[in-house]
């Protein structure tokens, strides 16, 4: 067996590495917030998809996909419903969705007190190489949390941790204000050269952060 030996010198090195592989969660650092961090601005150039959702009838409705809407102008119009369809129907012809034109006896999704009637119906589904950019995003409702469609022009990256403020106790609870970097990567397809310069180009936020039994967490909004 063979003993592998560290010069002298290299001996305080090999000591900082070790402690720095062991930082306190509950200390504030940039490894500290650097996890939950990632995952804010993971979905932040994100977007739900507001369409006038209908149910099938027979048909169970409770999940995000696929999208069940009309192709009516009026359903569609030149609100956010009808920039929603445009930005479905972009996503369809850049390969990230699909889109099934089809009849069925439907309705608006929640008038329970309306009748099915059949009618046409466009129905929306991410396509496999658009499951990262056309997927369900979790979001606070009042007492729960519901998975709302969304679609993704690109995915937020962290790029840095720049500081933070020294922790301040309030009743209850400490807390501590984070300033930190992010960017867009991997953009649509049919994203614009112009766009994609600005999207890359990292941009400065703060979030508010509280300790908590596991470790900093953003505070609830």
């Amino acid at each position: 067996m063979t003993l592998r030996r560290f010069p002298t010198a290299a001996l305080p090195l090999v000591a900082a590495a070790m402690v720095s592989g062991c930082s306190d969660p509950k200390e504030p650092s940039a490894e500290a917030f650097r996890p939950a961090l990632e995952a804010q601005v993971r979905d932040r150039f994100c977007s739900a998809i507001d369409v006038m959702p209908y149910e099938i009838e027979g048909e169970g409705g409770d999940t995000p996909f696929p999208i069940v809407t009309s192709p009516s102008r009026g359903m569609a119009g030149p609100g956010s419903d009808g920039m929603s369809v445009a930005m479905l129907d972009a996503f369809v012809e850049a390969g990230l969705a699909t889109r099934t034109a089809f009849e069925k006896p439907a309705r608006w999704k929640g008038a329970s007190d309306r009748p099915f009637v059949r009618q046409p119906l466009l129905s929306y589904a991410p396509a496999e190489k658009g499951a990262a950019y056309l997927r369900a995003i979790e979001h606070q409702a009042t007492r729960e949390k519901v998975a709302v469609p969304s679609f993704c022009v690109a995915k937020g990256e962290l790029v840095d941790v720049v500081r933070w403020t020294e922790p301040v106790g309030v009743p209850g609870r400490m807390t501590s204000r984070v300033t930190y970097t992010y960017r867009g990567v991997d953009p649509v397809s049919f994203m614009s050269a112009s766009d994609r310069k600005v999207m890359a180009r990292p941009k400065e936020a703060v979030a508010n952060f509280e300790l908590q039994s596991d470790g900093w967490r953003p505070m609830a909004r």
